[in-house]
Order: C-alpha cells, then sequence, then structure tokens
C-alpha cells in the first residue's frame, strides 16, 4: 500500500482521480477497456423516454462486459441499473456518486468486489449483507439516512479503508465505533460531517495500524486529545490539534 493509497483512499489516487472526466453514454463509445465510466442518467439532451431506452440497453449489456474491472456512475443510480451492475462478473471496483437503491442485497453476486463506493443513497434501508463480501479492501459509505447501526461492518476484517461520511447537508449518524476494534488491519477511516451518539473514540485505539483518521470536530476536545496517544495516527485530525482549530476562528 502506497502513502498516497493511504493519504487519499483508493478512489483518489493517480490511477483512478481522472476517469470520471472520460465518462461514455453510448454502449458504440466503449472500447473494450477494464475501466468504464458511464454516465446514463439526468441527460439534459435527451428525453425521459431516450434515457429509458439507453437504460434498457446498457442494463442488457453491463452482465456481458467480462473485461471490466472498475466501474465509475457519475450520475444517479437507479434499482434496475444497480441490480445489472451487480451480475457483472469480473468486477473488482464499484464507485457510485449517488442513487436512489433501497436494497444493495444483488452485491452477494460480486464475488471479486475489493473496492466499494456507495455516495449518496438515502434510501438504503439495511446494510447487513456486506459482511458477506470477504473479498472487500475498502469500504466508503456516504449519507445513509436510515442507517445508524454499523456493527456489521465489524465482521469484515480484511479491510484496509473504510469511511462512513455525511454528505454537505446531512450527517451520517452513526451508534458506536465498538465494532472498528474487529477491524484490525484498517490503515485510514473517515466519518465527516458525522453524528456519533457515543462520543467517544477509544475504539480508534486498538487499531494499531491507523495511519489516517478524518472526522468532523464536533466532538469533545478530551477526544481528540485521544488521539494524540495513538501509536500510528499521522494524517488526518492528529495533524491539527482541536486548540489550534479554535484558535484559528476566533
Amino acid at each position: 500500500m502506497t502513502e498516497e493509497f493511504i493519504k487519499q483512499g483508493f478512489w483518489n489516487t493517480t490511477q483512478f482521480n481522472r476517469i470520471n472526466q472520460d465518462s461514455i453514454t453510448d454502449i458504440e463509445e466503449y472500447n473494450d477497456s477494464d475501466k468504464l465510466s458511464l454516465f446514463i442518467t439526468q441527460l439534459s439532451d435527451r428525453s425521459a423516454y431516450q434515457q429509458n431506452k439507453l437504460v434498457d440497453k446498457w442494463c442488457s449489456k453491463l452482465p456481458e462486459l467480462d473485461k471490466v474491472k472498475y466501474l465509475w456512475l457519475p450520475s444517479r443510480v437507479n434499482q434496475k441499473i444497480f441490480n445489472a451492475i451487480c451480475n457483472m462478473p469480473n468486477l473488482e471496483g464499484l464507485w457510485i456518486k449517488w442513487s436512489g437503491i433501497k436494497s444493495i442485497d444483488e452485491l452477494i453476486n460480486l464475488k471479486k468486489l475489493k473496492h466499494l463506493h456507495l455516495g449518496s443513497s438515502s434510501q438504503i434501508n439495511d446494510i447487513g449483507m456486506l459482511s458477506s463480501l470477504p473479498s472487500l479492501k475498502t469500504l466508503h459509505m456516504e449519507q445513509l439516512n436510515k442507517i445508524s447501526d454499523f456493527r456489521c461492518i465489524g465482521k469484515l476484517t480484511q479491510l484496509i479503508g473504510l469511511g462512513i461520511d455525511g454528505s454537505i447537508w446531512t450527517p451520517q449518524k452513526i451508534d458506536s465505533l465498538e465494532f472498528i476494534k474487529q477491524i484490525s488491519g484498517l490503515r485510514y477511516f473517515t466519518m465527516t460531517n458525522s453524528r456519533l451518539k457515543s462520543k467517544s473514540f477509544e475504539p480508534l485505539l486498538a487499531l494499531k495500524l491507523l495511519v489516517r483518521f478524518n472526522s468532523s470536530w464536533n466532538y469533545p476536545e478530551s477526544e481528540f486529545s485521544i488521539l494524540q496517544t495513538h501509536p500510528s495516527l499521522k494524517y488526518g485530525n492528529i495533524e491539527t490539534s482541536w486548540k489550534e482549530l479554535k484558535s484559528g476562528l476566533e
């Protein structure tokens, strides 16, 4: 794992961070690459009927794309598109900007999935199946408004990167971080714009390999002081003390 990987996260490394700028819309544009970015909804130049037909075509095509290992969806993903993606045979990385999906159960079909970014998805009502994805190395979730209990993530003991973040507009509720003690190999963890019910960062001290921790600053000063005793943390909130932040705002 490179220093860039730890500091930026899997999807923001140099290898991947420009892919979304090269999105395609029509099937004819696909060139057999192992990396594919699709912009197939929210199209201002097509009617609703044309967009529906386009989505139908891609939903039929996606399960046939056995060369694709990494897929980006920078426009809204509905349940139909999501379910079609979950039938892609060799997918190792999936990045979704935002969605209207309610169920992620079909992810069970992605046996090779290693990296999952599930952007703003306020309608998802259950994430329990994530514990059945033993190949996952990085998992990032954002604005899961109906979820606050993340204990199932503790079963993903192979994770090296984890994000449980809120959006600009809506904080992510998290009951407790106790589950994270089980993920002993975690190298980075983010919970930006979050509302942690327990208010305690103490579970992070059990992660001896943790190098980066990013959180919003809406927690007691004492919790950030705890981070100063962590043996390996060097990026994220640890780079600025609570007092330095406060003095800068005064």
